[in-house]
């Protein structure tokens, strides 16, 4: 009983030693690719570009994503029915 305790503490010390390696890793890792990363993609979201001043050209371009969205998501099952 006393063995088998002291490989439950053992094994559970290591997974908790492991995940915390991993953790860290993980934010090094989300760390070194925002520095890299001057944030040249933001001129992608949403489809539209930073110098477009124009109104027209934006709303257009936002109803061009709903109207793609809804015709994504008409065709998909739902759980309301």
């Amino acid at each position: 009983m006393v063995i088998a305790a002291i490989i439950y503490v053992s094994i559970s010390v290591l997974l908790v030693i492991s995940a915390g390696i991993f953790f860290v890793k993980a934010i090094q890792s989300l760390m070194s690719k925002n520095q890299a990363s001057s944030y040249k993609r933001t001129e992608q979201v949403m489809f539209l570009r930073s110098n477009s001043g124009d109104p027209l050209s934006i709303s257009t371009r936002r109803a061009e994503i709903v109207a793609m969205l809804e015709r994504q998501f008409a065709g998909s099952p739902s759980s309301d029915s």
